[in-house]
């Protein structure tokens, strides 16, 4: 995540999260390295990769067929923070940060037919998979919170406590949890709470040794996370990892001992693959890779 789209960070502590954040909050640096296919997200219902590319000069969605095929732009807004699939895999939604406010819309790749869905007083909102709630972060980075409400934005709530800092929420396909990172004095990890903010309890335990764990994606059946693990040492190393939430036991996929970076995982409907940024080619591409490691395929970028 340090090499992908960066924003600078006063705490070391901080810099590998939100190096992976800032295209999806907007917040980059005056350069941003070049990202030719980051971010990505399997459609739940085609074998399709929606991602985000910098090469246009600013951050924006694209989509790419999982064999390399019809790559087209989607979106041109300045802004642009985050964006999940709708559960039948017909729509998109993205949130575009204006000043401390994300307003999320949704779009049919299909059509390009769009409309706003509605305004929240914060970053990266993110809707359930009924679409009657949403949660989303409050709160400077260092001090970030989740914030639940229903889908319209009322009955607002904060469910994380201050004594830690927090990203990203991301609804389990099954609408019963939500995964996100957590930093505090002892490190980077993923946790996962029940819906309504109850059970918070922490999922991956790695050690300095192995990486930061960080960027949770839920499997289909919502039983399994993948989730990064950024090196401390050497730096600009990250591997993909599992973990079994029913065991808690988890297991590197692919690890290697190149300073590269593997991030961001992003299920298929399968079950059985993921896909996910990387710089091993040397330029931020988007790559598939069945879970256990092998047929990795490079998918933006083979041109």
């Amino acid at each position: 995540m340090k090499n992908c789209p960066t924003i600078f960070r006063l705490t070391f502590l901080l810099a590998a999260v939100v190096s992976t954040l800032a295209t999806r909050v907007g917040a980059q640096t005056s350069a941003p390295p070049l990202v030719n296919g980051g971010f990505p997200l399997v459609s739940p219902s085609a074998p399709q990769i929606l991602f985000e590319s910098n090469r246009t000069g600013k951050t924006e969605l694209w989509i790419i067929s999982a064999d390399g095929t019809g790559e087209r732009q989607l979106t041109t807004r300045d802004g642009y923070a985050r964006a999940q699939w709708a559960p039948d895999g017909k729509s998109i939604f993205y949130s575009v940060m204006i000043g401390d406010t994300s307003r999320l819309y949704e779009i049919w790749p299909d059509s390009s037919r769009e409309r706003l869905i509605g305004a929240f007083p914060g970053r990266a909102p993110q809707l359930s998979p009924a679409r009657d709630h949403v949660v989303y972060d409050v709160g400077p980075w260092t001090a970030s919170h989740l914030v639940l409400a229903d889908g319209q934005g009322r009955g607002v709530r904060q469910i994380t406590d201050d004594s830690v800092t927090v990203w990203l929420g991301v609804w389990s396909p099954n609408a019963r949890q939500l995964a996100y990172t957590v930093s505090t004095k002892a490190g980077i990890s993923v946790w996962v709470m029940n819906a309504d903010g109850s059970r918070p309890h922490q999922v991956t335990h790695l050690t300095p040794e192995e990486g930061r764990a960080q960027m949770p994606a839920w499997s289909p059946d919502s039983h399994h996370l993948a989730f990064q693990a950024n090196a401390v040492l050497p730096k600009g190393k990250s591997t993909l990892w599992l973990v079994d939430l029913r065991t808690t036991g988890a297991m590197e996929i692919a690890p290697h001992n190149p300073t590269y970076l593997d991030e961001t995982p992003s299920w298929f409907s399968d079950g059985r693959r993921l896909a996910f940024q990387s710089n091993r080619s040397g330029r931020m591409e988007i790559w598939t890779m069945n879970s256990d490691g092998t047929e990795l395929t490079q998918v933006t970028g083979r041109r």
